[in-house]
């Protein structure tokens, strides 16, 4: 019997070979593990904030990206590279700057449809 916080369980009441078919399909899930990775990854506030600048300004460079958010140069080069190590952003050169935008990603999709709804 399992107990959970003042209510007691009185056991799996699912059959065994239920259970024992979703255990052996969670042991090894690389798709939901990606999944969890990106909401961890777009979850933070600043990177969600860069994300959402990204979108609407469709390339940015590092400097007005701080000044947007009033944050550091350094902080938001350690976010983008975050973003960028995941696949989410991209960059490209031009002389001594450097832009930031937004790279095709599959699960961005539904992130920027979300954003598109979000009123800032």
């Amino acid at each position: 019997m399992v107990q959970t916080k003042n209510k007691r369980c009185v056991g799996p009441t699912a059959p065994e070979e239920r259970l024992d078919e979703f255990r052996e399909r969670l042991r090894f899930t690389p798709e939901l593990e990606d999944l969890s990775e990106f909401f961890a990854l777009v979850g933070n506030d600043t990177r969600l904030k860069i994300i959402y600048l990204l979108k609407e300004m469709k390339e940015v460079c590092v400097c007005d990206i701080a000044e947007v958010l009033e944050i550091s140069v350094s902080a938001v080069s350690q976010q983008l590279a975050k973003l960028k190590a995941y696949g989410v952003v991209r960059s490209r050169r031009d002389s001594q700057t450097i832009y930031y935008a937004l790279a095709p990603h599959p699960l961005m999709a539904t992130l920027l449809e979300t954003l598109a709804h979000i009123d800032v």
